[in-house]
């Protein structure tokens, strides 16, 4: 976080140095700007300065303002341009650089900045962060629109993944009811044969909102392939299931995939988790832990049938 001060205006504002340190409204703000950035909309230095102007809360003057000013407060305003040049220049940091000079934003949390959003009447609520009331049929489904947008394009399928993950509170008929079903989680049920009309609802959306619940999955997918959290007393480390997938190719916006429908069907057809439609309503981080423990065992027989080839 970056701290602004500007005494003799008695002015002291906090610049986020990247994305996991936005409120709500500069998240969804920066993720606009950045939409209109990445697809050529507005250059890096017309990006940079509206990026100024929307995390310090300034208004810029408009066209008809700055033709009337006297030349001392032409004056004033070119020094003002001056150093808003020069508080641009943080948000570079938004960005890493890779190899070849290409910037590329930094995606390094799993936070969810946007807790609840209400583009008109109802208010949608979004997961918990990194995802931790997330079913694994939320995640199946949320994964291939995630992949269906990169081959497409189609801005239609962020939306229907923004409304896959934001619904609205759930309902309860009764205190009792109420106090039987609470588990944590405020949202209704996933149900994939509402989706598009969820979608619909969120059609008025702002692109910010939009794109920056993309850049938030984006970034848990990165989390994911190198995610080590604590289970049981242990450290779990998560790395081990994706290991084959990132040796091969993929492009800079690609995460690898570890065919998570056919993980599903595997594990309907163990009965572990139940039927296909249990395993879907199980909880995302329960059927990833149960994978390690299986990638687990099947590395340590790989590991004993080779010490024994080789006595």
């Amino acid at each position: 976080m970056h701290t602004i001060e500007l005494p003799d205006a008695k002015i002291k504002r906090y610049i986020p140095s990247d994305l996991s340190e936005c409120d709500q409204q500069q998240y969804i703000d920066m993720c606009e700007l950045i939409f209109h950035y990445q697809n050529d909309a507005i250059n890096y230095d017309e990006f940079r300065t509206h990026a100024v102007y929307k995390l310090m809360n300034m208004i810029p003057k408009t066209v008809k303002e700055l033709e009337n000013q006297t030349e001392e407060q032409k004056a004033i305003q070119a020094e003002k341009f001056a150093n808003i040049y020069m508080i641009s220049e943080l948000i570079d940091d938004f960005f890493d650089i890779d190899e070849n000079g290409v910037k590329i934003i930094k995606q390094y949390y799993t936070n969810n900045p946007v807790r609840s959003f209400k583009p008109l009447m109802i208010t949608y609520y979004g997961p918990a962060d990194q995802f931790r009331d997330m079913t694994f049929g939320e995640y199946r489904d949320g994964l291939r629109l995630f992949h269906d947008f990169h081959a497409t394009g189609d801005m239609h399928i962020l939306t229907l993944l923004t409304a896959l993950f934001y619904r609205s509170k759930k309902s309860f008929h009764c205190i009792k009811k109420r106090l039987a079903s609470y588990d944590g989680n405020i949202r209704e049920r996933y149900n994939s044969n509402t989706l598009d009309e969820r979608a619909k609802g969120l059609n008025t959306s702002p692109i910010g909102f939009i794109y920056g619940f993309y850049l938030l999955f984006a970034s848990f997918q990165k989390y994911l392939i190198d995610a080590k959290i604590r289970w049981g007393g242990q450290e779990i480390d998560f790395s081990i299931l994706f290991e084959s997938s990132k040796t091969e190719e993929s492009s800079n916006n690609d995460v690898p995939g570890i065919g998570m429908d056919s993980i599903a069907f595997s594990m309907a057809e163990s009965g572990t988790f139940g039927n296909i439609k249990e395993v879907d309503n199980t909880n995302f981080w329960e059927i990833m832990v149960r994978m390690y423990d299986l990638r687990r065992t099947d590395l340590e027989r790989i590991k004993h049938e080779a010490n024994a080839t080789n006595k």
